[in-house]
This record gives C-alpha cells, structure tokens and sequence, in this order.
C-alpha cells in the first residue's frame, strides 16, 4: 500500500500534538505536520522540495541551497518556532511540503500578510497544499489580531497574499477557490544570444566607474539601488538586514557590476551576476536594473544593459536572463524586449482582502513583533 493510500492517521502521537496551532491543521491521509528543527536538519530538505517544484512548474530560474540560506537568515518579520509548518509522510518520514508566513507593509499603503506554500509534485493532489493554505491562513489572521489589538498601523489596508509559478495549476485552482485573485504578473526573461550587441553610449556628463567590495562603496549602490524602486510593487526598506542579505547573495561579485556615475552621484546600474545552477552550470543573470529618477528618460538603462550582456560575454557566457515586473509603471518589459529579451516563465501574485480581525481568540498565540 503507498503512503498516499493508506487511511487517514492522526497526529496525536507527535510530540508537538498539544500545540493547538499545529493540531488545528487537522489529519491528512499518510501525512504528518511538524515544527521546523532548525537550519541543518529542514532547510536542504526545503531547498530540494523547492527546486524540484520550481522545475515542474516550468519555472527556469532556479534557486541555490545557499541562497536560501542566506534569505532565510535576513528575513526581519517571521520566526520559525511559529511561522513555519512542514509536512512529511507517515510513517516514512519523507519530506512533503512547507508553508511559511510573514508580513510586510507595502508601498501603496497596504500590509500584506504573506504565505509561501511549496508542496513536492509527487505528493500533490492529497489535501497537503489545502491543509497548509488554511494554517497559513488561521496564523496569518492570529498575526494580523494582535497587530489590530496593539493598534498598529490602523489606517494601512491588509490582506493576505501570496505567489504563485503559473505552471502550478492545482495551485492556482486551490487559491482561486479560496477566495484569492491574481494581483501582478511577473515574467523570467532570457536572452538567448549574446553575439549582436550594440554599445550604445552614456548620457551626456555620466561615467561607468569599477565599484570595489569596500563596504561603504557597496551601501551606496544599495542604498541608490532601494531608492530608484521606491515607486515599484514589492519595494523592500533599505534596513541593515536587507543590506546583510544583498552581500550574501550567491554570485555576488562587483566586478560584474555595470554601475554609472555622475560626479559622486550613483544614477543607474545593472547589478550583473553569474549563478551556478543546481547542476553545476553557469548562468548569466542581470539581477537589478534600475535608473534614479533625476536619470530617467535618457536611454541610460538602455546603455548600462548593453554594457552589462557584453560583460557576460567577455566572461564566456552565452545568453543572459533576468527578473520582470510584467505591469511595471516604467515600461521595463518593452525596455527589455526591446534589448533582445524574451519572455520564458511565468509567475503571479495573490491577494485575499483580510477579513475584519480581532484581539486572539483561544487557541491564537499571537506576540505583536
């Protein structure tokens, strides 16, 4: 008999059973659901549940093991003692799915309470992905109550949300029955030749300057990089976390870096990378592309992207990729079909509005952070 048919088992034999939080997820059949043991023990078995799911979306960017580490380490609104469920199988103990959550505040005004759900292919279609969907969703309300009940940020609108690759059909079917709707689209792009690049020159008074790991030199470019996305869906603050988390990154190498200057003044730059890729591969990625505003409108990211793909070629790379918004207000996905690029993978973003919450009711164990 497989695991996935065997009859429904309870979790009252798991040691963390009297936790009301993960007792409330309820049997699933053949499936267990466990708190995190720490980075050693969960976060490969995370990684690799990852990365095979991204694979049978279709998604082609791939994440790295250290990636996800270092992601990990940085995030500043999320505790794995209580943000982060995972389900293996009974009673073989193999690892099935994940769901962690968080939140953040936008930069429209709103504060999201954010799911991330990864279910590994070979055990989809068991009620795992539902019975994560609903935790997520019973932690995130627990969060947002003690939020409400210590008033903070009243006027900010919430929601909970969520992302999703587009290959993922069983997903997308499971969210939209829960009441979520699509709320931006985001593409992976490639450009799958590096042979025919036009050097297009820089605006008038602006230079491209080598940038060195000095780590006054780097903050600059990432505090330049913060403030140019401070109008883009997604934007991140520009805390000493996020700064950890951006020098930690695998394939970071300034060398890369395509970054122009104007006088002192960071203007533009596309953060260049080359990623190896679960397999041992090589990939070139133009990981950031973004102008400051003084900047715009002057075919000054146009120019740094040119720069940037003859980069990788000179380091034998043969195609380059890189990350779209698809509704950018700036266009960037003409910009980028127009530098050769073409869209490869899909993704989107959910949202549920949250419904109206209270002070933690029993069972929700909630420490305003």
């Amino acid at each position: 008999m497989t695991t996935q048919a065997r009859s429904l088992v309870a979790i009252s034999g798991d040691p963390l059973a009297d936790d009301t939080d993960i007792a409330g997820l309820g049997p699933v059949a053949g499936v267990r659901f466990r708190r995190w043991r720490g980075f050693d023990a969960d976060l490969p078995l995370m990684w690799a549940a990852s990365d095979i799911a991204r694979v049978a979306d279709g998604e082609v960017s791939r994440n790295s093991l250290e990636g996800m580490a270092g992601y990990y380490r940085h995030l500043e609104r999320y505790d794995p003692a209580v943000d982060l469920v995972i389900a293996e199988t009974d009673p073989d103990g193999a690892f099935a799915g994940y769901v962690r959550v968080e939140w953040n505040d936008s930069n429209d005004g709103e504060r999201w309470y954010e799911a991330i759900g990864i279910v590994d292919p070979a055990y989809r279609r068991h009620g795992i992905g539902r019975a994560l969907l609903e935790w997520s969703e019973r932690r995130r309300l627990a969060i947002a109550a003690g939020h409400a009940a210590a008033g903070d940020a009243p006027d900010r609108r919430r929601a909970l949300t969520t992302f999703l690759f587009d290959g993922d059909a069983g997903g997308r079917a499971l969210l939209l029955g829960a009441g979520y709707a699509p709320m931006r689209r985001f593409a992976t792009m490639c450009r799958p030749d590096l042979g025919d690049i036009v050097d297009l020159p820089l605006p008038t008074g602006l230079e491209v300057r080598p940038v060195t790991r000095d780590l006054a030199e780097l903050r600059r470019v990432f505090e330049a990089d913060v403030e140019a996305f401070r109008d883009h869906f997604g934007w991140s603050e520009g805390s000493d976390e996020n700064f950890a988390a951006f020098i930690e990154e695998p394939g970071f190498d300034p060398s890369l870096w395509v970054v122009a200057f104007d006088g002192n003044e960071v203007a533009g730059a596309v953060l260049t990378a080359i990623h190896v890729t679960p397999d041992g591969g090589r990939e070139g990625w133009l990981d950031t592309i973004f102008t400051r505003r003084p900047w715009r409108q002057r075919g000054l990211a146009r120019a740094l992207i040119a720069r940037s793909l003859a980069v990788l070629r000179d380091r034998g790379l043969g195609d380059a990729s890189l990350g779209v918004d698809q509704d950018n207000l700036n266009q960037a996905l003409a910009l980028y079909e127009s530098c050769g690029f073409r869209s490869i993978s899909q993704a989107t973003a959910y949202r549920k509005p949250l419904p109206e919450v209270a002070s933690p009711g029993p069972g929700l164990r909630e420490v305003p952070r």
